[in-house]
């Protein structure tokens, strides 16, 4: 072949990738966690979560039974507390009819120091009575317990008119002339409560049956107030913070908190809110002193016997929080115990897990050498069925693997003899054929079978790479074999790099032109001539790989574009990549020859080596190919 020049800049390397090959072998795979992690973490989550759920409905349920338990409590206080009341009232209603129906009050003729005694023995018997005293028919005062307040008018009273026929007993009301009267004799009295008292009045008839006067006693609101504490003290070991309020019959509190003291409660605190018991005593709302929520609980005094009553209304009450206290502790105890559990089934579930990822880790080590085609690593004993499963698939794919194998290694050996043989026929053909041609015939002849021989040179290489590539160096070391006379003269330049079969013997074949034309023609045809081989990777912009190729000669004779186009320039021109990718340039020098190609990536050196542009390393670098 003569060396001729083609115009035309070189190809652009982005325009010779091929849009079916792959741009990026290697498959990222996102993070994923572990299964230890992962079984940990839903074994914890799940116990946690089911002991959130059994701590909401066992405290929901035990909130439900506890309130009514507690209600029933509150009531049973409440009847207590009333029925405490009602007996206390009646035995001094009873006192007061028992003393007036004494002779020494009965008989107009006893004196009044007499009658003021029976009176003092009776008030030293119950100390709750602030006075006692017996009123003559026209409503003065003739003798009390204390002296006081006797001459004094009470006619108007409510408890003098009300007692001429029977007994009388009157509500809680002020005191304020009997205040003023019954002056505290210690100095931190003047500090308390006002003097609030309970009206109880009888007739007194003298024998004959003639009425001669009332016997009235005005009794101290603090016995009912002691009776409460008493009472609310004895709650402190099951019902601690309970309080006991005393309600008047329109709803006025008689006895309760410092903030409620004397107020009227409306109707719908007493029944508002949410029943506890089908009965209706007990529930639970909200109450005017306070933002938390009350269980409360009320029953009204009835009397006892004769005594009518006065229709108060005791409520007991006691904050949800303290009421439903223990409910609230069980809560957090499911929690705290359900949190121990979710720990322990994490941590159990940590160590299965170890035992499970441990042989799945090693199956997966194992299918990725099977897919490196690298030999099968032991397999894990499995301690479950489907381990045990993959296992045998593994094994079983590992031999019908290597069976292929052993198939295709025999169809290639035979395919690779039946290649060589029919080269070996071709080459024999061509020589038998253009034997007795003449002498122009002779270098037609002389050509192809170097053709020929490179061509199987190629084969070669590839035959003994299975043909799954073959390395740029070694095809260019073969290449120049039969140019060894003058190879001392070609310098090579680049990185390493493994070629496709395809592209390998398309290279084959350019380089064997080459050195033909520069050993006929170019710059190997003379004593100082020279030649260089450089391949180079550069990267496009697509992310892809290019390989850039250039064949430079210098020093030999005077190189003309040639007036015809033989074979070999048409074999040049298509390049590596089978397309028009190639140029030939006829320049002073000598003649260069560019050829550009995609390289697939799986084929290519490491990452690194993309960001090399131009001739990475000197090969030989002013040696001579051997």
């Amino acid at each position: 072949m003569q060396a001729v020049a083609r115009s035309g800049p070189v190809a652009a390397a982005g325009s010779q990738a091929d849009p079916a090959a792959p741009t990026d072998p290697v498959r990222r795979r996102p993070m994923v966690p572990r299964l230890r992690l992962v079984l940990a973490l839903g074994f914890g989550t799940l116990g946690f979560l089911a002991a959130l759920a059994l701590a909401i409905l066992v405290s929901r349920e035990a909130s439900r039974r506890l309130e009514a338990e507690v209600g029933s409590q509150l009531a049973e206080i409440a009847g207590q507390m009333a029925r405490s009341l009602d007996l206390g009232m009646f035995e001094r209603w009873r006192d007061i009819q028992i003393a007036a129906a004494s002779d020494s009050l009965r008989d107009p003729g006893t004196g009044a120091e007499a009658k003021r005694a029976v009176m003092e023995r009776l008030q030293v018997t119950y100390p709750a009575y602030s006075i006692i005293g017996l009123i003559d028919p026209d409503g003065r005062v003739a003798v009390t317990s204390t002296g006081a307040l006797e001459g004094a008018d009470v006619s108007g009273r409510d408890y003098f008119q009300g007692a001429h026929e029977k007994p009388f007993v009157g509500d809680v009301h002020p005191a304020k002339l009997l205040q003023s009267v019954l002056a505290p004799k210690t100095p931190d009295a003047a500090a308390r409560e006002p003097l609030r008292l309970l009206d109880l009045a009888t007739p007194v008839r003298a024998p004959d049956g003639r009425f001669v006067g009332v016997l009235a006693a005005h009794l101290d609101w603090t016995w009912a107030r002691d009776m409460a504490r008493i009472l609310e003290a004895s709650l402190r070991s099951h019902r601690g913070g309970a309080e006991i309020l005393i309600l008047s019959r329109d709803g006025t509190v008689l006895l309760g908190p410092a903030a409620l003291q004397g107020t009227r409660l409306t109707e719908t605190v007493l029944s508002g809110g949410r029943l506890l018991d089908p009965q209706g005593t007990s529930r639970l709302g909200p109450w005017p002193d306070g933002t938390a929520g009350y269980l409360s609980a009320s029953a009204r005094t009835t009397g006892y016997r004769d005594y009518p009553g006065l229709g108060w209304q005791v409520v007991v009450r006691q904050t949800e929080d303290r009421a439903l206290a223990s409910v609230a502790a069980l809560r957090w105890n499911i929690l705290a115990a359900g949190s121990a559990v979710a720990l322990a089934a994490a941590m159990l579930a940590w160590l299965l897990a170890a035992l499970i990822a441990r042989p799945l880790r090693d199956l997966a080590v194992a299918a990725g050498a099977l897919g490196r085609d690298a030999p099968l690593p032991p397999l894990p004993r499995a301690i479950v069925r489907e381990g045990a499963m993959i296992a045998d698939a593994l094994t079983g794919a590992a031999d019908e693997l290597a069976r292929r194998a052993e198939a295709h290694r025999l169809l290639v050996d035979e395919l690779n003899h039946r290649v060589k043989n029919t080269l070996a026929t071709v080459q024999s053909m061509a020589a038998q054929s253009l034997k007795n041609l003449g002498a122009g015939a002779e270098v037609g002849r002389e050509a192809f079978e170097a053709r020929l021989l490179s061509l199987s040179r190629a084969h070669d290489v590839l035959t003994r790479e299975s043909w799954i590539g073959a390395d740029l160096r070694g095809i260019a070391d073969q290449a120049f074999r039969p140019f060894q006379g003058e190879a001392a003269r070609v310098t090579l330049a680049g990185p390493d790099l493994r070629l496709p079969p395809e592209m390998a013997l398309a290279l084959t074949m350019i380089l064997h032109e080459l050195c033909t034309n520069a050993v006929k023609y170019g710059a190997l045809s003379v004593p100082g001539g020279r030649a260089s081989f450089d391949w180079a990777l550069e990267a496009d912009l697509g992310g892809g790989r290019t390989l850039r190729i250039t064949w430079r000669e210098r020093g030999g004779p005077p190189v003309a574009t040639p007036s015809r186009r033989g074979f070999g320039t048409r074999l040049l021109e298509r390049g590596l990549a089978g397309r028009d990718s190639a140029t030939l340039a006829y320049e002073p020098g000598g003649l260069v020859y560019a050829a550009v190609a995609p390289l697939p990536l799986a084929l290519g050196p490491e990452p690194a080596a993309l960001r090399m542009v131009g001739p990475v390393g000197d090969i030989r670098h002013g040696r001579g190919l051997d």
